[in-house]
């Protein structure tokens, strides 16, 4: 098994929306080829990853020089992966992640990787296909969209065919060119992520991990909302040091905590209004919530619209996003006051 690192000069810049979602956290892209579709029977042969160390890129490749070495390279490559906070992939949430969480089980590691953690560049491209004008939303395509040009001249099906190849004859041509193409899969994902540029916020912030902690005490995961007639319900998970369940019922808004299964519930009042240009606004009902004593009345137009839920059909996720967190933060802090 080898183990091949990669320094270089770090040219490429990161979208300034996807530096404000980071928040310094420590990522890592990564992509990994297969003897085949089926993680059952196929194995692992190699996995890339890529991550920024000051002004540079590492590329580090796991590769099994034998298809009977994925267990060492397994482990190699965990050693190196489990310090990340967040993952950047193409088609992991699919492929990546669930087939090496099966070849771990399948070796009784006691390793799994978080899907949740993992910012999925492909089911971003693939909601917005039609708004970029790609006629696929293969990584070739993207990459030529964005003007990146590749010296590898395989895809991922002719990668396994090749590795079946080297098996046998150990031909380092064969090594090279397997090596080369999952090189450039994450070299050029990283310039790939100006894809976003060309996105709207609210689509980015939709498909980004929705995470945060209050003073290190309690993690909160935003796991699912939805707008059900005059209400927000938005559904979690927190982990933390709280030892009982709260829960928290009004006519306003319902919040709880629930200890047993760490899950949280949140509910929150909505207040429609039909604008002159025939479009239904739905903002958070800041009036009702008697949140730090705001009257909606009283703003201005540029400060209501830090609370819209929803523009005619439009979904404001990144308002979501902020409202969620500032009124969790609001009511955990009560909690810990009182514990």
């Amino acid at each position: 098994m080898d183990i091949i690192t990669n320094t270089l000069n770090n040219y490429n810049k990161i979208p300034n929306i996807l530096t404000n979602l980071l928040k310094n956290k420590n990522f890592v892209l990564f992509d990994i080829e297969t003897t085949g579709l089926n993680p059952h029977y196929n194995k692992v042969i190699l996995i890339g990853i890529l991550y920024l160390e000051k002004h540079n890129i590492i590329i580090k490749q796991f590769f099994c020089n034998n298809s009977n070495e994925e267990l060492e390279m397994l482990k190699s490559f965990i050693n190196s992966f489990n310090n990340f906070q967040l993952y950047i992939t193409f088609n992991g949430s699919t492929f990546d992640i669930p087939f090496l969480n099966r070849r771990f089980s399948k070796y009784n590691l006691d390793y799994r990787i978080d899907p949740y953690l993992n910012f999925d560049l492909y089911k971003l491209v693939r909601k917005n296909k039609n708004l970029l004008k790609l006629k696929n939303c293969k990584l070739k395509t993207v990459e030529k969209f964005l003007g990146i040009n590749r010296k590898d001249t395989i895809d991922g099906a002719e990668s396994i065919k090749l590795y079946k190849k080297y098996e046998i004859s150990k031909n380092n041509d064969l090594k090279e060119k397997i090596l080369l193409h999952n090189f450039e899969d994450i070299l050029h994902l990283l310039p790939t992520l100006n894809i976003i540029n060309h996105i709207d916020k609210d689509n980015i912030i939709n498909s980004f991990p929705k995470e945060f902690y209050l003073h290190n005490k309690v993690k909160i995961r935003i796991t699912d909302y939805k707008i059900e007639k005059d209400f927000l319900e938005v559904s979690g998970r927190y982990y933390g040091d709280l030892d009982q369940d709260f829960i928290f019922y009004n006519h306003n808004y319902n919040f709880s905590l629930l200890n047993q299964d760490n899950q949280l519930k949140l509910k929150l009042p909505l207040l429609n209004i039909n604008a002159n240009n025939d479009k239904t606004y739905s903002f958070f009902n800041l009036n009702e919530l008697n949140y730090k004593n705001f009257n909606f009345s009283k703003m201005n137009n540029e400060e209501k619209l830090k609370y819209v839920v929803k523009k005619g059909n439009q979904i404001k996720h990144s308002n979501i996003y902020d409202f969620i967190k500032d009124f969790s933060f609001h009511i955990l802090k009560q909690i810990y006051r009182h514990q």
